[in-house]
């Protein structure tokens, strides 16, 4: 039995071992809840104490009609929650800092004034800005389609001329970086197929039917019934873009219409405004004064500048902003940044913030920030100023002009060599050989862009990668987008005379586009100038004058006088950003113009100071 026993223990031995054997699950620890972030509670919050007057606001504003032509994916009974959620919480801080100002500081009653002021304005301005931010959207979603709009229709007509189907067209324009507004069109219209699975037709019509854009909205449209009908597709986008490119002229008269109506509304309120204003400082300083009949160190001292200060530090920048915002809504804008001058300018505060304080010590106005204030002080914070000024805005307009500079005339040589790559196409060369042909030519500021076209096809490169490297560093969108079109043109079409051909009209007419616009827009830089040296000298000028007259030293006035030119200097400063931006519709242009102004405001002040004897 012993024998037999321990082979029924070693064959069971055996089958444990070859049993599967069960792994025990290791134990989980339960899943921890992820934290609600701060907007989540905010938006529960809102909904459960504002969900009733949320419906109602978004029913009597007819939000949900413009989110849907702005595009964005909140509903509108949460948007309209959280706007009413704000509103409250900006009226309760503004009430709790109205009454800390008025136990804790105990102010006069003008500076009580002001902030009561104040803080009914900025329950009223959170809930303005909520209400409109949806149309702001549409109206800048609607902008920047119709500002491309013209090149997306040379585009597709090249494309479709070249045997593209209307989802390729619109999968490569959802790609192509050298678009903004179209290359996201065109990717809500690619989510809708792949997503949803519509058809192309369907989807492009979804999104055009809600589109801010009547001109997109209509061209989209007649496309897609064309398609439909199967008429002459090539035929219809060459005659609408003919007629977009006209219709393109007349806007333009009219964009540079509006932008001097709006410089010369901030030109009149900034200098006449601001004159009449300053002279009604000076006079209440000059009663006061002569009323008072105090030594002028007491007199200056006790002049009020609170009113000055507002208007000057507060209420000019803030419509100078809002007359740059204005511009840059009406102004063709295209993908081209210029971020690292702008980088360049905040990492030079700091710097900037030095040379004030190493400049203001060295011409003894230190004692400023003791709140001593005379006519010596008054021209060393003044020079101070300007210097921080000029190191704050002198470097980043040198890497701006280094961007741009050799590319003056670039667009008008961008036509010609695409008219002359027609021409030598017609003789039956291919594409790439007549690229490395044509770079033997002079095309002026473009012929380093077309030898280097050249050269990348001469080592074996792609035509598509050529022309990438050829472009890469130029920053002059018309250019990238006509060379972009050539390479499509070429893979898609083959390149075929007629499609280079079709495309060297359409970049003539843009070019002369291109330039027309460029021209009327430089003609508005004189008015910034103008208001710059008005505001400067005219209020000091109109101030001596009524402080001779009452018999009152110009002295007495210098805490006003520092006031306004410090507001000068500042005000100066986004003149000269407004003047570029108008120029070159690009505020990185409006460094040097802020520079020079800020300069010219500086000197006129001390000038002036130093001609009426102080």
């Amino acid at each position: 039995m012993a024998p037999k026993l321990q082979l029924l223990k070693r064959r069971r031995k055996v089958e444990e071992a070859q049993a599967p054997q069960r792994v025990r699950a290791p134990m989980r620890a339960p899943a921890r809840r992820r934290a609600p972030t701060v907007g989540e509670v905010f938006t529960a919050l809102s909904l459960s104490f504002f969900e009733s007057w949320g419906r109602s606001l978004a029913k009597t504003f007819e939000l949900s009609k413009a989110m849907e032509r702005a595009g964005i994916n909140v509903h509108p009974v949460k948007y309209a929650a959280e706007t009413i959620a704000l509103t409250m919480f900006a009226t309760l801080f503004s009430a709790l800092a109205v009454l800390s100002i008025y136990f804790f500081l105990a102010p006069q009653l003008i500076h009580m004034l002001v902030a009561v002021l104040v803080a009914v304005f900025i329950p009223i301005l959170v809930f303005s800005i909520r209400l409109s931010l949806p149309s702001l959207i549409a109206s800048m979603r609607r902008s920047d389609v119709e500002n491309e709009l013209p090149f997306f229709m040379a585009y597709i007509s090249t494309m479709v001329r070249g045997g593209y189907s209307l989802e390729r067209v619109i999968e490569r324009a959802s790609q192509l970086r050298i678009f903004r507004g179209i290359r996201r069109e065109a990717q809500r219209i690619m989510t809708r197929i792949k997503m949803f699975g519509e058809d192309p037709l369907t989807a492009l019509e979804h999104v055009a039917l809600r589109h801010p854009s009547t001109k997109f909205r209509d061209l989209m449209l007649g496309y897609t019934t064309t398609l439909r009908s199967g008429g002459d597709v090539v035929h219809y986008l060459e005659i609408r873009t003919r007629e977009l490119f006209e219709a393109r002229t007349s806007e333009v008269k009219a964009i540079m219409g509006r932008l001097s109506s709006y410089l010369e509304v901030y030109t009149i309120f900034g200098v006449i405004v601001s004159v009449t204003l300053f002279v009604f400082f000076a006079v209440s300083g000059a009663i006061s004064a002569a009323q008072a009949m105090r030594s002028p160190g007491e007199i200056a001292v006790s002049m009020d500048t609170t009113m000055p200060s507002i208007y000057n530090f507060l209420a000019l920048p803030a419509m100078g902003i809002a007359i740059a915002f204005a511009v840059h809504l009406n102004q063709p804008r295209t993908p081209i940044s210029y971020g690292r001058s702008y980088s360049l300018l905040i990492t030079l505060i700091p710097a900037s913030a030095a040379v004030f304080i190493v400049t203001l010590i060295l011409t003894g106005g230190s004692d400023v920030f003791l709140g001593n204030v005379d006519l010596g002080i008054v021209k060393s914070v003044i020079v101070s100023a300007a210097l921080a000024v000029l190191t704050l805005s002198i470097p980043p307009w040198l890497v701006y002009r280094g961007m741009v500079k050799g590319y003056r005339g670039i667009i008008r040589s961008t036509a010609d060599f695409l008219r002359d790559l027609s021409e030598v196409r017609k003789t039956g060369l291919a594409p790439e050989k007549c690229i490395v042909m044509l770079s033997a030519r002079d095309y002026r500021t473009l012929t380093p862009v077309v030898t280097r076209a050249a050269a990348a096809l001469s080592i074996g490169a792609s035509l598509e990668e050529a022309l990438r490297r050829a472009v890469r560093g130029v920053k002059e969108w018309f250019v990238i987008a006509s060379f972009r079109f050539l390479a499509d043109s070429i893979v898609v079409g083959g390149g075929s005379p007629e499609v280079i051909d079709v495309l060297a009209r359409f970049t003539q007419i843009l070019s002369e586009l291109e330039e027309e616009t460029r021209r009327r827009m430089r003609t508005q830089v004189i008015l910034p100038y103008f208001g710059a040296v008005m505001l400067a000298t005219m209020p000091i000028i109109i101030m001596y004058m009524l402080l001779t007259m009452a018999n009152i030293s110009l002295a007495t006035a210098a805490p006003l006088l520092l006031v306004m030119g410090l507001g000068n200097i500042v005000n100066s400063y986004i003149m000269g950003l407004i003047a570029g931006k108008s120029s070159q519709a690009t505020v990185a242009a409006g460094f040097l113009h802020a520079a020079i102004l800020s300069t010219v405001s500086a000197a006129a002040l001390i000038a002036t100071l130093t001609y009426l004897g102080a």
